[in-house]
């Protein structure tokens, strides 16, 4: 009785697809930023959210978002990796 793996021929190498992205996301929170102070007020509309300030919470938002940037996310999957670099 011969091993299996010497009858069968091995298999080939998968090939990866290699995604690299990078999203310049500064000109778009530039753009987006007076809007999110114009529809601040808003937020007071939904009875969970009376109790929040609208403008400190469109700050703090604005604030999250910015500090994303240098942010780098990678996905190792088994056909493929990802890279994503937010800028």
């Amino acid at each position: 009785m011969a091993l299996v793996g010497t009858l069968l021929p091995p298999l080939p190498a998968r090939r990866r697809t290699a995604v690299r992205l990078w999203l310049p996301l500064t000109p778009l929170w530039i753009v987006l930023a007076p809007l999110a102070l114009v529809f601040a007020p808003l937020i007071l509309l939904v009875p969970a959210c009376r109790h929040m300030r609208p403008y400190r919470a469109a700050l703090g938002l604005g604030a999250v978002l910015l500090n994303l940037s240098g942010t780098s996310v990678e996905v190792d999957a088994h056909h493929a990796l990802v890279r994503i670099r937010i800028l």
